[in-house]
């Protein structure tokens, strides 16, 4: 059976959650004074068992929802994420923050699977750049570039139009950057070529910029030529704009 960087199985994401659950559960009173409720941490923990119960139901084959009821209920869950996430910064539980990060990046690829639009990307694209940033395998970085194109095109129209460009930290465009980010370091020129003009479609304003770091990175790197050769490609398709 083929590794790869994250589990995306439904039981081994609610694994994580309940490792998270339980830290948070674990000071309980700090907790409910954050949540400014004394059965807040409890009612957040049932409510994610019961979002696992569901999910393992549809990943099983046992329900089945209709589109708008499955973006729904995914839209529930990653709100539910986003809860505990901010939980674990607010109690600075911060041997669960590698956790919290493999635990929303892998419910994203999860919910693009299963065919959900995908309208919060919050909490999938910051664990996507903490993944990626301690990926060192260039396999596992070829892998975890194709599970961020999966959700990016699981993403709703609402955030692929991008109308907020004014955030350098929008979801948008942190997670097509740490794509390119994986791309250019799985030192796969074919994969840096498909994931470029993708780049260049959804973030064109970002592709100099982008383009000259990796060319830098390259340049105090032992890379293979061909990679480098694909950053000068790009390079010259999307020059840097001339300072006066």
């Amino acid at each position: 059976m083929t590794q790869t960087p994250l589990d995306v199985r439904n039981d081994a994401i609610s694994d994580l959650a309940l490792d998270v659950t339980q830290a948070v559960l674990a000071q309980s009173d700090e907790a409910q004074s954050i949540m400014e409720d004394e059965n807040g941490p409890l009612t957040l923990a049932r409510a994610l068992s019961d979002f696992f119960q569901i999910a393992g139901a549809l990943e099983a084959g046992a329900a089945v929802l209709e589109q708008d009821e499955l973006d729904e209920f995914c839209a529930y869950g990653l709100d539910l994420l986003d809860r505990l996430a901010f939980l674990v910064r607010k109690l600075e539980i911060i041997d669960k923050r590698d956790t919290v990060a493999r635990l929303c990046a892998s419910i994203g690829v999860w919910m693009a699977r299963r065919g959900a639009t995908i309208d919060n990307l919050e909490g999938t694209a910051d664990g996507f750049g903490m993944i990626v940033n301690g990926t060192r395998s260039t396999g596992d970085l070829c892998a975890l570039c194709g599970m961020m194109e999966e959700v990016i095109e699981a993403a709703s129209v609402r955030i692929q139009l991008d109308e907020d460009r004014g955030d350098a930290w929008r979801p948008w465009r942190v997670i097509n950057l740490n794509a390119g980010i994986a791309a250019t370091r799985s030192l796969d020129p074919d994969l840096m070529h498909r994931t470029f003009d993708n780049m260049g479609r959804r973030l064109p304003d970002d592709m100099p910029g982008f383009l000259a770091d990796g060319m830098r990175q390259a340049a105090v790197q032992n890379v293979p030529e061909a990679v480098t050769e694909v950053l000068r490609d790009y390079m010259a398709r999307w020059p840097a704009a001339a300072s006066h």
